[in-house]
């Protein structure tokens, strides 16, 4: 799926809103959307992948963290990704794991993001059409926890 064509969907993202699709957030960081609550915490960053450049979805991860940082708060990461034959959404899983687990490790024992979720761009768009809201249990079901 298109940057842009992500960027325009129509998120289910319940009460929340949706505070950026693709602006700068913080300095050097453009995640392609953002999701805050009523009270504006940060709830949920989405990055959606074109291409299975693995070192791209350590870049979501260790920028997604860092903003989360700086915002004093506990976001879900979601890694939406397009599906080739020779990498899978349980293959980038896989290999966001270690990293995500040193990172921690780094960082006293845990990191800002609460949770990286990764699942194919198909499984999102199924999501949305079938109603369900961004970290409902229903949404999770759908594709991989890191």
């Amino acid at each position: 799926m298109k940057d842009d064509d992500f960027k325009n969907l129509a998120h289910r993202v319940g009460v929340n809103v949706i505070a950026s699709r693709g602006s700068t957030v913080s300095t050097g960081y453009k995640p392609d959307a953002t999701v805050r609550n009523s009270e504006g915490k940060l709830m949920f960053i989405l990055e959606s992948e074109q291409k299975t450049d693995r070192k791209a979805f350590l870049g979501d991860l260790i920028k997604a963290e860092m903003y989360s940082e700086q915002q004093n708060a506990n976001p879900e990461l979601i890694i939406i990704m397009q599906p080739f034959g020779n990498t899978t959404t349980q293959q980038i899983t896989d290999h966001i794991r270690p990293y995500k687990n040193w990172l921690a490790q780094k960082k006293g024992g845990a990191l800002s993001i609460s949770s990286v979720q990764v699942l194919s761009d198909a499984d999102y768009v199924e999501a949305i059409q079938a109603g369900e809201e961004l970290g409902s249990l229903a949404f999770r079901r759908r594709g991989y926890i890191v």
